[in-house]
């Protein structure tokens, strides 16, 4: 699709199960299971939506989804049951993970970021994007780097070592314009370093607001995730992506949404209502 002078591309990378509670937080199944239906373990699915950006001759990607470089207990606890799509996805644009400038990671947790490594016929883990810079807030790498009890099944940290090793590793503070018209900003509420992405060109304006609105269901303000580790940051920052939908034209992108990847937002009575633009 071109957005102005960026040509967007959604990639489904994969899909993953998580317990709806710790989705959905404090609103009730009741509620929860009518739009996203639990199998016999509470565990509803998700999508691993990733966002390809191509200018000015670079080739930028939003996230790098959960990989393949899972342990069987891996697999399991985050209910992986088939290969990542990313490399497929990325041939039938005609680009291999070597053709990758920059990665743009929300945060480090293992479906956005598990991802950035591979592993080779031998076995040994290497950066899958070796040619890109990957841009990450210092926050967050310093939460990834010492998890605590609550954090650490979380983070793939010794995985996400291997890019500071291999010189991979670009970290900023606060906010960034990390190419022309792709700006960087921490949100905080998820995790301490979460990070949103902002692409603009004139009226043309995307917003990935990552784990903050995750899916069309998280757009009321109370719909936080259980596992973000400042809720009432997560909401106030939700107000302020929404205010920005609505006041200034903004498309906005859903990382995890079954269906919805990009949509626009209208204010209906009653509520939101979105709009797929890739439909």
């Amino acid at each position: 699709m071109k957005f102005g002078n960026f040509e967007i591309l959604s990639i489904v990378e994969n899909s993953f199960k998580i317990d709806g509670g710790a989705m959905y937080g404090v609103v009730p199944k009741i509620i929860w299971q009518k739009f996203n239906p639990p199998d016999h373990n509470n565990l509803v699915k998700l999508d691993i939506n990733l966002l390809l950006i191509k200018t000015d001759g670079e080739n930028i990607l939003i996230d790098a989804g959960i990989g393949d470089a899972l342990s069987e207990r891996q697999k399991k606890m985050f209910g992986i049951e088939k290969r990542s799509d990313l490399e497929k996805k990325l041939s039938e644009y005609r680009l291999t993970p070597e053709d990758i400038h920059l990665v743009l990671l929300t945060h480090l947790h293992a479906d956005h970021a598990g991802g950035v490594i591979k592993l080779d016929k031998d076995e040994t883990k290497r950066p899958r994007f070796p040619n890109a810079r990957h841009v990450v807030q210092f926050k967050e790498w310093e939460e990834a780097m010492h998890p605590d009890e609550r954090t650490s099944a979380t983070y793939f940290t010794s995985n996400l070592k291997i890019l500071e090793e291999e010189k991979l590793l670009e970290l900023i503070d606060g906010e960034d314009e990390v190419a022309t018209g792709i700006k960087l900003t921490n949100t905080g509420g998820h995790t301490p370093g979460h990070q949103a992405v902002l692409i603009e060109d004139g009226d043309n304006k995307i917003l990935w607001p990552g784990d903050i609105i995750p899916s069309t269901h998280h757009l009321r303000i109370p719909y936080v995730a259980s596992v973000d580790l400042f809720p009432r940051e997560t909401m106030e920052q939700k107000k302020k992506f929404l205010k920005m939908c609505s006041d200034d034209g903004w498309v906005l992108a859903f990382d995890h949404d079954l269906k919805v990847k990009l949509g626009k937002l209208e204010e209906k009575e009653g509520g939101i209502k979105v709009t797929d633009i890739f439909c």
